[in-house]
């Protein structure tokens, strides 16, 4: 494979995504309500409540509050690339540069590869700011009124080190797998959206659970992706037929 080959399709793409005011008014909404606006509804709920519970009582909501937004960053990776890697394919024939773009001397793993990375570059870069954001949110909260930096915990370095990098391949292949099969922008992600429903069960957890079963819990969710981002790796080589693409679309 010739990672310059890809490089030049994530570049093209990278330039188009620019210019697209909806795929970059999505990249800067969802991390500001969740890297940022959730942390301080959060903080200012509790904070509220200093006065009225004990020093236990709030460690433990700070505790949930950690856990939770550190488990709320994870839908950006997962979200996200339904917006963007749904125009993979099906922006290509919008824009009339299908045919062309799939007649270029690249195989199918260097074109499906500079598709990938065009979207999990912007997505995931804007989950780390996201995340960097929070945790300067929470520590500065919990600093001046706990005495301690809440972040990062163990569970946070599970959640920005495995799942969330894990969670945006695994939500890119899919919807570059969707993009690659449907003709209609909409219904690319309506369908790619769905892989974000598994990572819900693991919002309850957080706000439920201890932080080390939390991070146990993270720990086997973040080997069940690696699992089926291999898989979806080998479907989309599998599945991925420029020829009948270009058949279909004509």
């Amino acid at each position: 494979m010739r990672m310059w080959k890809s490089w030049i399709v994530t570049s093209k793409d990278l330039a188009v995504f620019k210019k697209n005011r909806y795929v970059l008014y999505s990249l800067i909404a969802l991390p500001v309500i969740i890297g940022v606006l959730m942390p301080v509804i959060y903080v200012f709920a509790l904070g509220a409540q200093v006065s009225k519970l004990s020093q236990a009582q709030l460690l433990v909501g700070a505790d949930q509050i950690a856990n939770l937004v550190s488990t709320l960053l994870v839908f950006i990776p997962a979200v996200l690339p339904s917006i963007i890697a749904s125009y993979s394919f099906v922006g290509e024939k919008i824009e009339r540069s299908l045919e062309p773009l799939l007649a270029t001397p690249t195989t199918d793993s260097e074109l499906l590869l500079g598709k990938s990375l065009a979207a999990f570059i912007p997505c995931i870069g804007v989950t780390y700011l996201a995340a960097a954001i929070s945790l300067v949110i929470l520590d500065v909260w919990s600093f001046t009124t706990l005495g301690f930096l809440m972040l990062p915990n163990a569970y946070w370095v599970v959640i920005m080190g495995l799942l969330a990098p894990l969670a945006c391949v695994m939500s890119v292949e899919a919807n570059v797998i969707v993009s690659s099969r449907v003709n209609d922008i909409r219904a690319a992600q309506q369908i790619g959206g769905l892989v974000v429903l598994p990572l819900i069960f693991l919002v309850v957890f957080a706000i439920s659970g201890a932080t080390e079963t939390n991070i146990l819990l993270g720990l086997a969710v973040a080997v069940a992706l690696a699992v089926t981002d291999v898989v979806l790796f080998f479907v989309a080589k599998a599945t991925f037929q420029r020829e009948e693409i270009l058949t279909k679309w004509k």
